[in-house]
């Protein structure tokens, strides 16, 4: 059995108002054409870097990206299109999808040129990481305790990220058999030995196995994910197995496992068989291994669902760059007001519309100026509302 585990190591512009009562709708219109447009563009650069494109050369994929760089010249939501960017880049580099890791840098290289390293910064941090955690696990390989300690017939793989870097991604907590946890404990030996004072938290729902398993019918090797590993050794010690058996097992959380039964038990490749049938996974239900499993293929990959882009996943990015967005503009008015200490809030807002590198709407300006105010990083004049005070 091969497996793929990842953890995260801590080292770590209107210069006047205009009296139309629909200038907020047209506002807000705009803002989302420029949001979802970076977002789209995002998708398509990952569609076209991961690997199985239809771009048949590596000179038909630069000559893309050159494409899209003229397209994304012009969004202004380029913030928007960092966050999917990195998400979507992530997910090609601790599975192993890219077409090309050389096309990879050379669009971080352009976007680099387009607007500077401050914001490429992290992308090529995660670069390094993928390039470090090579060398952790061949001279993981090669330590004293791998050589004495390591439990026969299992291969591991650590991706060590920096959390700064990378998307943040919620800690699933999972139950895993006896000699994955074992070799987590010895890499983890091996790592702190190494690099002292480090804190490491691993991401059971990045992780990825290759299971040896004996059919009737002839022997597989099943591609599935971390959970869906777990799931499925449970079934080495049972013939059948109810949906509160299997959660009591494996600590998984509800949402999460029945995701990962129906992948199992309910998608093409069926390894095991849900009684009774149906495509939701219901408390009462139970769960047999497939005997008559057959297919084509000796290596199979079981869909694996979490690592699919869902709806919550594509909200929650997009909700933490507008909170980003919030820290940013607050920052931009301390900024302002330090400096000039007393200001009307027509100029405050002219200046921020300058030096804010995203579009965004007067009205959630004057939320932010709002909310500083009830903190005490602002007061209004007494003599004219319509002029603010810093309070240093």
């Amino acid at each position: 059995m091969g497996c793929s585990f990842v953890l995260c190591d801590n080292h770590c512009s209107f210069p006047f108002s205009i009296p139309f009562l629909f200038l907020g709708s047209i506002s807000g219109i705009l803002l989302d054409v420029h949001n979802r447009s970076a977002e789209l563009i995002a998708k398509f650069l990952d569609e076209k870097l991961r690997a199985g494109n239809k771009v048949t050369s590596e000179e038909d994929l630069e000559g893309t990206l050159e494409k899209v760089l003229v397209l994304f010249r012009f969004i202004q939501g380029k913030d928007v299109f960092e966050a999917f960017y990195k998400k979507d880049l992530a997910k090609r580099l601790l599975l192993g999808k890219s077409a090309s890791i050389d096309a990879e840098k050379s669009m971080i290289s352009k976007l680099k040129t387009e607007c500077g390293s401050q914001f490429t910064n992290k992308l090529e941090g995660m670069f390094k990481d993928i390039e470090l955690s090579k060398e952790i696990n061949e001279s993981f390989k090669q330590s004293s305790q791998a050589r004495t300690k390591l439990p026969s017939g299992i291969e591991l793989s650590v991706h060590v990220l920096t959390t700064g870097y990378w998307p943040t991604y919620p800690p699933m907590d999972v139950r895993l058999p006896h000699e994955l946890n074992v070799y987590q404990d010895i890499f983890k030996e091996f790592y702190l030995s190494k690099y002292s004072g480090r804190r490491l938290m691993w991401q059971n729902s990045l992780g990825h196995c290759v299971l040896k398993a004996e059919f009737p019918k002839g022997k597989k090797e099943l591609a599935v994910s971390l959970f869906q590993t777990v799931v499925l050794m449970l079934f080495n010690d049972a013939q059948k197995l109810s949906f509160q058996d299997i959660k009591d097992s494996t600590g998984i959380e509800d949402k999460e496992l029945r995701r990962t039964l129906q992948s199992l038990a309910c998608g093409k490749v069926r390894v095991l068989q849900k009684l009774p049938k149906g495509r939701d996974v219901d408390d009462d239900d139970s769960f047999v291994f497939n005997e008559g499993f057959a297919a084509p293929l000796y290596r199979i990959k079981v869909n694996a669902i979490q690592m699919k882009e869902t709806v919550e996943e594509n909200t929650s990015t997009t909700e933490r760059v507008f909170q980003d967005r919030q820290y940013q503009v607050d920052a931009a008015i301390v900024r302002i007001m330090k400096t000039r200490k007393v200001l009307s809030h027509t100029l405050l807002i002219t200046e921020l519309f300058q030096q804010l590198k995203f579009p965004i709407k007067p009205a959630d300006l004057k939320k932010r100026i709002e909310s500083l105010i009830d903190r005490e990083y602002l007061e209004r004049d007494k003599n004219n509302p319509q002029i603010y005070n810093y309070l240093a």
